[in-house]
């Protein structure tokens, strides 16, 4: 067997450390240059960055981030000159931006050291860094632009983060760059919203609209799309706070605020309270805002086929056709109703003849209203055609040939 010498196991880990110590070494001397090559500095110093006789070291997290910046302000110089950077170079960009500040926040700490009374102070290194620091602050949001068109959404809500919590950061002390206004900060943490929720990180995206709210920026889709990330993380009580927000703070400007609470009254059978609701909604809708008013009868008579009333539900639903003719849901709902209509009404006839005469007429009205559907809105109503393949081979002789038609769509 063979036999391993402690003595040369020590002697080889002392090597590797001095290994490390000796490339923090190399790559500060390197950056010393006249013209650095900041990428391969950057590759260098990586493995410092883990190793124990080095990671603990400002000094090295200082260089990483003078790579990096180096780096970014490479691809500064470019856009400045008019040069549209690619994808690639979005992300290569926003990344070094982002790492700098990274590299430099650890290193800041790493760089205090006790006087001789025990009080620790800022090291060497820290003037330049919380320099830089401060000098790259307005970058930030024009990077986080950089990753998000690159697709790199976390990475741009991470950059933004930096420029949202940067200025409060307690180490750069009295050297922190100024914050922006509260709107413009609260501007940058709606991008955060939408960052988050295009990575389908819900959680984090929930949680910037309190911070959006309270900077004073307004916009009405932090309350959507704040909506859309509870319904991700299926948080009905948040859905139905923010609808409650957005609703008591915008009205009907977004129809999704007032259905969010009609769904709501709909889950405990309320539906006195989805009447109040959406007649309230009605009031309050301007008369020629005719979009939002045909949704409104169209939800009117949803709520009235819940309770069973289909008479009134048909009734709101043509008031909403009347209003605006060019809505698919609108008679994509009255054809759903007549048609369940008349396939409850098939199961009490006695007769063939009693059947032509009331209940394939009814059909023959729901296919109407489908077919008028599916021709508004043909992309998000793609189940219409199978609806109406099983419609018109119900109705049977003579219409085999329609049948076939929709069995081909």
């Amino acid at each position: 067997m063979k036999k391993f010498s402690l003595l040369g196991i020590c002697l080889f880990g002392a090597f590797a450390l001095s290994a490390q110590t000796d490339v923090v070494k190399e790559v500060e001397q390197a950056l010393k240059g006249s013209n650095p090559d900041y990428k391969a500095a950057l590759a260098k110093i990586q493995p410092a960055l883990s190793n124990e006789a080095t990671k603990n070291d400002a000094l090295t997290w200082k260089l990483a981030g003078q790579a990096n910046e180096g780096i970014y302000d490479g691809f500064l110089k470019q856009m400045m000159l008019g040069t549209e950077l690619s994808n690639d170079q979005k992300k290569a960009a926003g990344t070094a931006l982002l790492d700098l500040y990274n590299d430099y926040l650890t290193a800041l700490p790493l760089d205090q050291h006790p006087d001789k009374k025990g009080v620790m102070k800022p090291g060497k290194l820290t003037k330049g860094m919380v320099k830089s620091l401060a000098d790259n602050y307005r970058q930030l949001s024009q990077a986080g632009v950089l990753l998000f068109e690159a697709g790199d959404y976390m990475g741009a809500y991470n950059i933004w983060e930096m420029y949202v919590t940067v200025p409060n950061n307690p180490i750069l002390g009295d050297k922190a760059p100024k914050a922006d206004p509260d709107t413009v900060v609260g501007q940058i943490m709606y991008y955060q919203l939408l960052s988050a929720l295009s990575a389908n990180e819900n959680a984090k995206a929930l949680s910037k609209v309190e911070p959006i709210e309270k900077s004073g920026y307004q916009n009405i889709e932090t309350f959507v799309y704040g909506i859309e990330a509870a319904r991700r993380l299926n948080d009905s009580i948040a859905m139905f706070d923010l609808a409650k927000q957005g609703y008591d703070k915008y009205g009907t400007q977004n129809i999704s605020f007032v259905g969010e609470l009609i769904n709501d009254r709909l889950n405990e059978n309320d539906f006195a309270g989805c009447e109040k609701l959406v007649n309230e909604a009605i009031a309050a809708t301007p008369a020629d805002n005719k979009e939002i008013l045909s949704q409104l009868y169209d939800i009117l008579g949803i709520v009235y086929e819940q309770q069973e009333n289909n008479e009134k539900a048909i009734e709101y639903l043509n008031k909403a056709i009347e209003i605006n003719p060019e809505v698919a849901k609108n008679y994509y709902d009255l054809g759903r109703i007549i048609y369940n209509q008349a396939v409850k009404l098939d199961e009490t006839v006695e007769t063939e003849a009693q059947r032509k005469a009331e209940v394939d007429p009814k059909l023959l009205q729901a296919a109407e209203y489908f077919e008028k559907a599916y021709a508004l809105d043909s992309a998000n109503l793609s189940q219409i055609p199978n609806i109406l393949y099983r419609l018109y081979y119900r109705l049977g002789d003579g219409y085999q040939d329609k049948a076939e038609e929709w069995s081909n769509k």
